[in-house]
């Protein structure tokens, strides 16, 4: 998979950091706004790749095959169908796009070329998700599903000055949904699929950015409640309860550490770990393999997952 990145932020620096080291993966350019060319060209003095300011000369370089979009989320459908009609396969951070109508022209246009199209998160290939599916059944009928992912930083801080970047900027669709909680959402969306109801209810900073919130999605006999937050921290964490007994991970299920399960009148156990943690590299080197052996169903198939993930997210945020 031969890579050119699309950004200079945080994420696009991890990203970078850990798919330098994996065999299957070279990274070939990064393309930046001109106002950031000198980080960019640190970027690319660093991985040893070409920097290019121009987006559409960017995507004519016949050494990039695939494209790491790693943009504010407004600009996420814009490149990613720009890349797509060049030919480039995509891996786009979340979420996917703004809207579900957006996501769904997206994937559409990746399977009428034949591209790959994915959405970078990494729950899929951990440990975590495949142990907690499978010992599901375990715990009887589910009744109820609760997940925390709270956390303050440096862009709170700033929000608090004044200083507004696109995380917190409701214009740029940032927030605690868009940007936190879309982890809890597509955990229980993995779970559950799609919910038969839902709401939303926010604290909303001045400018109108949901600094916190707390999403509900019900099913039938059950409901999970997603709480995340940029303006407040807690213990995070995801927990499913079942009649005989329920699962807890330790951490935000972006990181957790390991997942654990307790049975009614046994022991806790722990249910599977995770020496990765937070590492981008299991979803990486996932994605390589998937173009080495040119197979796109396991591709579409985390598409489809990933529209139903839109679908609920740009229903809470009406």
């Amino acid at each position: 998979m031969r890579v050119g990145v699309v950004g200079n932020g945080n994420i696009v620096r991890r990203f970078l950091k850990d798919a330098a080291g994996l065999e299957k993966v070279s990274l070939k350019a990064i393309c930046v706004r001109e106002k950031s060319l000198e980080k960019g060209q640190n970027l690319a003095d660093i991985y040893g790749m070409d920097v290019y300011t121009d987006y559409g000369e960017f995507l004519r370089d016949p050494e990039v095959d695939t494209v790491y979009i790693g943009l504010i989320n407004t600009q996420h459908y814009p490149y990613a169908r720009g890349a797509l009609l060049a030919g480039k396969h995509v891996i786009c951070e979340k979420p996917l796009t703004v809207t579900a109508v957006q996501a769904e022209e997206l994937a559409g246009l990746a399977r009428e070329r034949g591209l790959f199209f994915w959405e970078a998160f990494k729950l899929p290939y951990g440990p975590l998700l495949p142990a907690v599916k499978e010992a599901l059944p375990l715990l009887g009928p589910i009744r109820a599903v609760q997940c925390s992912y709270c956390r303050t930083g440096k862009a709170y801080e700033e929000y608090l000055a004044g200083n507004v970047r696109p995380v917190l900027d409701p214009d740029c669709a940032g927030g605690s949904l868009h940007d936190v909680n879309i982890y809890n959402l597509h955990f229980v969306v993995s779970l559950f699929g799609e919910p038969l109801g839902l709401s939303y209810t926010a604290n909303r900073g001045f400018n109108g950015a949901d600094t916190s919130g707390t999403a509900v999605l019900r099913y039938d006999g059950c409901f999970a409640v997603c709480t995340a937050a940029m303006d407040c921290s807690s213990d995070n964490f995801c927990m499913v309860q079942g009649e005989r007994g329920w699962i807890r991970t330790d951490g935000p299920i972006s990181s957790a550490s390991r997942a654990v399960i307790r049975l009614a009148g046994e022991e806790e156990l722990i249910l599977a770990e995770n020496p990765e943690g937070g590492s981008l590299r299991p979803e990486i080197q996932a994605f390589a393999e998937q173009l080495e052996a040119g197979d796109t169903a396991p591709c579409y198939g985390m598409l489809e997952h990933s529209l139903r993930v839109m679908r609920v997210l740009e229903a809470l945020s009406v």
